[in-house]
């Protein structure tokens, strides 16, 4: 330092500290500004900030921690925030610091904060931490944001995804609505949750289903009832509101009976209706909020699920209809089928006594001139096979097992069989009746119980089309085969026989003269398809929807007549293609038929001349009908009847 400086060099130094006052002042001015910007940012953040010291404690907090939190500077400043921190969390953010690495001073927590009122919110911290020499925090700034709301809707979203998937797993509505309400209780928080209905009388309230903490106490809960002045839900009926009550006055006795039977104290509850269209069926409840009050999030979380239980109660009711119409349906077809195989039975006696009496009559009638009654006799025994061939068909469609007249009357026979020969011979001199009795009584009442067999389709159907040509003779049909040998298939030679038979003679009796028929067998994928394919009137769109179905005419009422068998449009009983149906279904092979109306006649009630050179001679569009009846037979299925 100079001894004694000059005028000159004092007025030199002077003009140096004016000069670094100046910057100094400057300085100053700058953070002056810094720090009054620094504040006016904290201040305006929408998010919640803290600012600690070295020693934790709060130094300043911004006014939306006040909004968020309900804490003030004044009642937070120069503590380290007790009151708005959990208990079991207190010792966390401490924790985490610590644990921080040397070099990273920014730390990101999720967490849980108090509000001044109560309320645990759902928090994401961000932590700016300063640090000394030593990497002992010289203090820091926190940013927190409330994301309580957000994991609300997720947490509400993730229950209405896993309440519509268990929907199909709980055919039971009780099971069902104990899990929605379980689902609910944790959702809100709650001591208990409840669906609650109207009862028949529309005069008071039983709980469905329940959940809550204590079993017991659910079990008294459903089995409680209550008149509809009984509970607050009767105020939620009457008005169709839904409601929130956060705090039942001590003076409400009016309630008292509610909590004797359910056997605790309702303190705070939720209530939504359950709509089923425009009436109301029942109430949604949740009740003894954990912690805090219920709100409007809560409300609005109940009447979304509402509507998944109202369709659920409802579906639940439609179903229970429809088992029991169903139950009444099966009932009513047992009594029909019955009904029908009873009939069936009786119709065998009168229709055997009916052929035993027309052969006697034709041998006494043999002396008469032949021409005097044969076309008579002729006529008597066509309808008589057609009332066997009616009985046969209904006998295929509702046959049964439980069959006991066969054993029933051999059994009598048994017993008196020397009796009955002894009476017999001295009254007509025959002899060997009794076998005669014994094969007629096994002919009428046997069961028909056909044997699984391998068959080999290609020369089978070619057999039944010999077997079927005499009854065709009479009519001009081209008969076009197309038989590949095939690998055998696994049914009985019955069904098959009046399925091939029946499929055949109806493209015939559907085909005018002139026309063709063709028949194919051949091996597909894994079994064999036997076709039938006539060029013939064809069906109409409705006819076709309702061929299956059994007793069903494709001609028009008034110009329905029963003819010969394999004549053109011979009519018939309407129970062939039920019974190749059924057959189908009991022996695995599957039926099905495309077919195009001709054009002539494109309805029912239209009439073809019955033979191609006459529909030729009338002006018009070809004839272009035609139907394809496909059988497919798949390999080696054994049928268990």
């Amino acid at each position: 330092m100079i001894q004694n400086p000059t005028y000159k060099e004092l007025e030199l130094r002077i003009k140096a500290l004016e000069k670094e006052s100046l910057k100094s002042e400057e300085t100053e001015q700058v953070n002056r500004t810094a720090r009054r910007n620094y504040k006016r940012f904290l201040k305006f953040l929408p998010y919640p900030v803290l600012v600690r010291d070295a020693k934790w404690q709060i130094t300043y907090l911004n006014p939306a921690f006040t909004k968020t939190f309900g804490w003030t500077l004044e009642e937070l400043k120069g503590e380290e925030g007790g009151k708005y921190i959990p208990d079991f969390l207190r010792d966390e953010l401490i924790n985490r610091i610590k644990a921080l690495p040397i070099r990273k001073n920014v730390l990101r927590i999720n967490t849980k904060r108090l509000t001044k009122d109560g309320k645990i919110l759902d928090v994401i911290i961000r932590i700016g931490v300063d640090k000394d020499q030593n990497n002992n925090p010289e203090g820091m700034i926190i940013v927190l944001r409330d994301v309580t709301m957000e994991k609300r809707i997720k947490r509400n979203r993730s229950a209405m995804n896993r309440i519509s998937q268990a929907l199909p797993r709980y055919p039971d509505l009780r099971k069902l609505l104990f899990y929605v309400n379980t689902e609910i209780k944790e959702l809100l928080g709650t001591e208990s949750a409840n669906t609650i209905l109207l009862d028949k009388s529309q005069k008071g309230f039983y709980f469905l289903s329940a959940a809550h903490d204590d079993p017991n106490t659910r079990e008294r809960i459903e089995k409680a009832h209550f008149s509809l002045d009984e509970l607050l839900s009767g105020q939620v009926v009457k008005t169709g509101n839904p409601m929130i009550v956060n705090n039942f006055s001590d003076d409400l006795s009016h309630y008292q009976s509610r909590d004797r039977k359910i056997g605790y104290k309702i303190k705070n509850v939720v209530l939504v209706p359950l709509r089923n269209k425009d009436r109301i069926i029942g109430i949604l409840a949740a009740d003894n909020k954990k912690t805090g009050d219920f709100d409007d999030t809560d409300l609005e979380t109940l009447n979304t699920l509402s509507a998944t239980v109202a369709l659920s109660i409802e579906n639940a009711r439609v179903s229970r209809e429809l088992r029991k119409a169903y139950e009444e349906l099966k009932s009513l077809n047992r009594a029909k089928d019955k009904m029908i195989s009873h009939l069936s039975h009786e119709l065998k006696t009168p229709v055997a006594i009916l052929l035993s009496s027309f052969k006697i009559l034709s041998r006494r009638l043999r002396d008469l001139p032949e021409e005097t009654w044969r076309p008579t006799f002729e006529r008597i025994q066509r309808n008589l096979d057609r009332i066997i061939g009616i009985e046969g068909e209904v006998y295929d469609i509702v046959e049964k097992k439980e069959v006991f007249h066969h054993e029933f009357f051999s059994l009598i026979l048994e017993q008196c069989q020397d009796e009955f020969e002894a009476l017999i011979a001295e009254e007509t001199g025959e002899k060997g009746v009794i076998a005669k009795v014994r094969q007629k009584i096994e002919d009428i009442f046997s069961t028909r119980d056909p044997v699984v067999i391998n068959i080999f389709l290609n020369p089978f159907v070619e057999k039944r089309i010999k077997a079927i040509q005499p009854d065709m003779a009479h009519r001009n049909i081209s008969l076009v085969t197309h038989l590949k040998a095939s690998s055998p298939i696994w049914i009985p030679s019955e069904p098959l026989r009046k399925t091939v038979d029946g499929l055949i003679r109806n493209a015939i009796e559907n085909t005018p003269d002139g026309g063709k028929i063709e028949i194919f067998t051949h091996q597909k994928d894994k079994g064999v398809e036997f076709v039938v394919k006539d060029h013939g009137i064809g069906l109409t769109e409705e006819a076709q929807k309702r061929i299956f179905e059994g007793f069903f005419s494709t001609q028009d009422i008034l110009d329905y007549s029963s003819k010969r068998p394999f004549d053109f449009n011979a009519g018939g009983k309407g129970a062939d293609l039920l019974r190749m149906k059924i057959f189908s279904e009991r022996y695995n092979f599957k039926i099905s038929m495309t077919s195009n109306r001709c054009q002539r006649i494109p309805k029912n009630k239209d009439a073809c001349p019955g033979s191609i050179q006459d529909c030729k001679k009338i002006a018009g569009p070809a004839c272009d009908g035609m139907t394809i009846v496909t059988c497919f037979f798949p390999f080696h299925e054994k049928i268990v009847k």
